[in-house]
């Protein structure tokens, strides 16, 4: 007799189908939830039926979608990263009041307002002290971008470990769902759980998942196995010559390269955006240097010439061509124009020197010993240049005419830019963002900013010169208020691009999202209505006991 299987069959299943309503009742605003239904299938032994039974649990997905999802999941979160460190940056360059740009333009202001009146000592430290906080800002916003940088580093560490877990998480939950099916059991759970981890992955490095048969999920990434069935991959991160980040595949020992997700959107602004921007923040402060400092180099101040001056910049060896002795300017073939002056009579001597491709910091201290009142030596500890007068003697690089006249005034006095690229007599002293200051005996005594070309009172045509570079093409064809200028603009232009793509990618992910959702998100309605069918199923199958039962006992009764 088949009823009693056949009632209790339908109780059993019924029971089954209403526990798994209510689960999809429960989660049905859980984030990664996928809804499940019972396929049921009539039970038959031999010939005759015994009931029903089920057949399988469906676990609704939309691979396409998923895929979709997972790609854009990873654009999205590059966008995100890389705009935040913009911003960040943005706020660093500081472009408004008390910014580069503001200091910069109070200096040569400073500049315009002492070519009016060049002896005037309260405006010369107004000189210094401008240039003093423009060096200062320098060193500010490049010491903030470095610490940016190594923010996004620990940041890249992070993101590297929390890839590696996810990546072991996934695998182990591989093995389980492997197991558990192989014995027979359903693992939409955990199913659900390893698609949450892979979503979590997918933002932070670009991946592809492919499904073996056995159920686990291979995940690949870059070219590289992230998660091969049960065995995750650990990517190791080292720091190279050059100062780049790189992440390694231990299995081949190959560098990888992310196309997005957070890691790869963070390695990009460390590796190349940040070191771009502080690049550029470097060539504007090393063409101020320059510049200004090769106009200082070659006037003088209101105590005269020089009596002695010595070098900041260093040349790696004493022996070399200056263009391969690591000075931070470069040299040029051309003549430095040295005037030597008799501070007894007054009597000037001008005397020019020649500068080569070949010449060295030992040629250039011999060729000044053989000008007449100098002595000039190499400091063998430091490879700087250090020039004295002799008793008696003062020198400048003015290119003033000899005394009496007799060689002429030179309009360039050093056409070889070889006073600044050994750091002699500059109002600045270092090479980039990071190292600029204003050299200390200038603020010691601001008689020694070289307002004049000729020595002579109230002259100011040196500040002139000076005023001059604020308007000079200096990188390329922009001044360096332009290209400071142009640091910022390009940040704005990169970020309103990110953000539209942000934007963009936001609103494709939702649309995908509310497409994946209608396919696998459980629809609270639809669940009351299987609801009451399982429930009235229930019912009625107890019905139907209660009544075979009622009918056995007479049989028994009669008998």
């Amino acid at each position: 007799m088949n009823a009693i299987p056949i009632g209790t069959s339908a109780l059993q299943v019924g029971q089954r189908a209403l526990d798994l309503i209510g689960q999809n009742i429960a989660n049905a605003v859980t984030p990664g939830y996928h809804r499940q239904r019972v396929d049921l299938v009539n039970s038959i032994t031999g010939a005759d039926g015994t009931g029903v039974d089920i057949a399988s649990i469906t676990r609704f997905t939309a691979a396409p979608l998923r895929t979709a999802i997972i790609s854009s999941n990873a654009d999205q979160a590059s966008f995100t990263v890389q705009i935040d460190t913009r911003r960040q940056i943005e706020t660093t360059l500081a472009t408004g009041q008390g910014g580069i740009g503001d200091r910069l333009e109070n200096f040569f202001n400073q500049v315009e307002e002492l070519t009016g009146r060049p002896d005037s000592l309260a405006s010369r430290r107004a000189i210094l002290t401008s240039a003093s906080d423009l060096a200062a800002q320098f060193k500010a916003t490049a010491g903030d971008t470095d610490r940016l940088r190594a923010d996004v580093g620990n940041r890249i560490a992070k993101t590297v470990a929390e890839v590696n877990d996810l990546a072991s998480k996934i695998a182990e939950l591989n093995n389980r769902i492997l197991v558990t099916e192989n014995r027979g059991f359903t693992t939409n759970e955990l199913r659900d759980q390893r698609d949450r981890l892979i979503d979590d992955l997918s933002q932070r490095i670009d991946i592809r998942t492919v499904e073996a048969p056995s159920g686990e999920i291979n995940v690949i990434a870059s070219g590289a196995a992230v998660v091969v069935g049960q065995f995750a991959n650990t990517f190791t991160l080292t720091q190279d010559a050059n100062d780049q980040i790189v992440i390694t595949d231990p299995g081949t020992s190959q560098p990888l390269t992310f196309r997005a997700g957070t890691l790869g959107g963070l390695l990009q602004d460390f590796n190349t955006n940040i070191p771009a921007i502080r690049d550029r923040l470097d060539t504007v402060a090393s063409e101020l240097i320059r510049r200004v400092n090769q106009i200082q180099a070659t006037g003088l101040g209101t105590s005269g010439p020089l009596t002695s001056a010595t070098g900041t910049n260093s040349a790696s060896a004493s022996n070399v061509a200056f263009n391969s002795a690591n000075l931070p300017f470069a040299v040029q073939p051309g003549a430095l124009t040295v005037s030597v002056t008799d501070t007894a009579t007054g009597n000037r001597t001008t005397t020019q020197i020649s500068i080569t491709a070949a010449t060295t910091l030992d040629d250039l201290a011999t060729a000044l010993n053989g000008v007449a009142g100098l002595q000039a030596s190499v400091d063998p500890t430091s490879n700087t240049l250090q020039i004295q007068g002799q008793p008696g003697f003062a020198f400048d690089f003015a290119g003033r005419d000899s005394n009496p006249p007799g060689s002429g005034v030179v309009a360039n006095p050093d056409t070889s830019g070889v006073l600044v690229a050994l750091g002699l007599n500059g109002l600045f002293t270092g090479t980039d963002a990071t190292s600029i200051t204003v050299r200390q005996a200038i603020v010691a005594d601001p008689g020694l900013l070289a307002t004049s070309r000729t020595g002579q009172a109230g002259d100011g045509t040196n500040l002139e010169r000076l005023g001059a570079v604020r308007d000079a093409q200096a990188i390329g064809t922009r001044t360096l208020f332009e290209d400071f200028a142009d640091i910022a603009a390009t940040l704005g232009s990169e970020i309103n691009s990110l953000d539209d793509k942000q934007t963009t990618q936001g609103a494709a992910i939702r649309e995908l999202s509310n497409q994946e959702l209608a396919v696998t998100g459980v629809d609270s309605n639809e669940e009351l209505l299987h609801l009451l069918d399982y429930q009235r199923l229930v019912q009625s199958a107890s019905k139907y006991l209660s009544v075979v039962n009622t009918a056995i006992d007479s049989i028994l009764a009669i008998i």
